[in-house]
């Protein structure tokens, strides 16, 4: 079926670089396919669970599900040469979760709380958040948090959410919090 744009970038950015003569590790397999990472492990790229494995001579690639930001931390501090493919859809909501949190808002996010992607988003955030799987954790959750009818929040999604799921816990949360935004 093809792969989606973000998955798309990141895999053509470790041809770029590969093509370019680099040594090249991903952190995490780059793609959830096989054929791919078995072909790009016959082109010498190995993959890493953490950023501080990179070996000395390779270029580490972040894959387009993002990272937390204390994985960034980790990466400037031991000042490994990397290259960012986090989906831009991806790190639009890194950044909303980051920026909202900070302000306070506590961050609900529709996904799978074992997801990557979901793991980076949880990473961005400042203060309270929470993620839930469809509209009847939601409404647990939100019932469990009376307060949230009137303190900010603020609802993100991983972007494979199922859409009419998405549509269903956003109807209820703009019944039940006042003042949630929704992205």
């Amino acid at each position: 079926a093809g792969f989606c744009f973000g998955v798309n970038n990141a895999v053509n950015q470790v041809y770029k670089l590969l093509d370019e003569g680099n040594k090249v590790c991903t952190l995490g397999p780059i793609i959830h396919n096989p054929q791919v990472v078995d072909e790009l492990t016959a082109r010498g790229v190995c993959i890493v669970e953490d950023p501080a494995d990179t070996p000395a001579d390779h270029v580490l690639v972040i894959r387009s599900h993002g990272v937390p930001g204390s994985v960034y931390d980790t990466i400037r501090e031991k000042n490994i040469p990397h290259c960012d493919a986090t989906c831009p859809f991806v790190a639009k909501i890194h950044r909303i979760a980051a920026t909202h949190s900070a302000a306070g808002a506590t961050v609900l996010i529709a996904g799978d709380p074992t997801h990557p992607e979901v793991l980076g988003i949880r990473g961005h955030c400042q203060g309270a958040e929470y993620c839930f799987h469809d509209e009847a954790e939601l409404e647990k959750l939100l019932l469990s948090h009376p307060e949230w009818d009137t303190a900010p929040c603020i609802m993100v999604a991983q972007t494979t959410f199922n859409k009419t799921i998405w549509k269903k816990c956003e109807n209820y949360l703009k019944k039940v919090c006042t003042n949630a935004l929704v992205f």
